[in-house]
């Protein structure tokens, strides 16, 4: 009596620690908060892509660059889209955009300020951030040559990792 009580009890221990619900689960893309992805243009001709030769990403204050894909590079070769994160325990992330032509440094800096939000995702996700209000301002330099022309806001909200949310034109 005593081992078909146990294989009972074992047999419904099995069930019910297989069942899972669909939320159960949270796959890596969709936990994540979306980066904020950055295309870059020809400032002469603002319909044409125009590639970045050698990029690095820097947040004000930091010592470390940022990554600039989803494989965590910090410096790109002739590029012409990035995604950064944006800081989520606060509403502006300054970032010095630097240039590396032929050895020659040039840094521009960008401010973007923005609203914080949580958006539910499941739960065994829970939250994630996300950013809405995206303004993006490019410090002018008082000396030196900027190499950063203009900068756009093309979607104000970010929420996913696949549109295009600012183009800097150079």
């Amino acid at each position: 009596m005593k081992k078909v009580f146990n294989l009972l009890f074992l047999t419904l221990l099995l069930f019910t620690s297989n069942s899972c619900e669909k939320d159960d689960l949270c796959t890596p893309d969709q936990a994540v908060t979306p980066r904020l992805v950055i295309e870059f243009k020809d400032a002469l001709s603002p319909l044409e892509n125009k590639p970045v030769e050698r990029l690095q990403v820097q947040e004000i204050g930091s010592t470390e660059f940022a990554p600039l894909n989803n494989e965590g590079a910090t410096t790109l070769t002739s590029v012409e889209n990035i995604s950064i994160p944006l800081r989520t325990d606060r509403n502006r992330t300054s970032y010095n955009f630097i240039l590396n032509e032929s050895g020659v440094l040039n840094s521009d800096n960008i401010d973007f300020t923005y609203n914080l939000g949580e958006e539910y995702v499941s739960r065994a996700c829970g939250f994630r951030v996300i950013y809405d209000g995206v303004i993006a301002v490019l410090t002018p330099e008082s000396t030196g040559t900027q190499w950063v022309q203009n900068v756009a806001v093309v979607e104000q909200s970010i929420t996913n990792n696949t549109d295009i949310h600012v183009q800097i034109l150079h």
